[in-house]
């Protein structure tokens, strides 16, 4: 059975998704609205927290009942022009969901997407 890679925690109502390899180390993070990002020493984002997901949701005219139904949730990381675009892709058995999260400047801190 694959290990999922994604979490939703009902209590802080907080959507945690990683995309880090088992070789990658979290170098440090950086908080960025209801996002937390953490990302390796070379810059690579590889997880990410989003705290207050039922808020969001409905702020994207999406109903946080998905939350309850997931099964699989990808996190899409876009370098373009000195900025990150983060993206994430909600499956259920139903529904492919894909919502903007946020874009973030490139900075010395967070500096690469790949």
């Amino acid at each position: 059975m694959e290990k999922k890679n994604f979490d939703y925690d009902d209590i802080s109502d907080s959507l945690f998704i990683s995309r880090k390899q088992p070789d990658e180390k979290v170098q440090g993070s950086a908080e960025i609205g209801n996002l937390i990002l953490d990302f390796t020493k070379a810059g690579k984002i590889v997880n990410i927290e989003v705290r207050n997901i039922s808020k969001f949701l409905e702020m994207m005219n999406v109903l946080p009942d998905i939350l309850n139904e997931l099964e699989e949730v990808d996190l899409i990381v876009q370098e373009q022009r000195g900025a990150v675009s983060l993206f994430i892709v909600l499956r259920t058995p139903t529904l492919k969901q894909p919502l903007p999260l946020a874009i973030v400047p490139v900075t010395n801190q967070l500096c690469s997407s790949v």
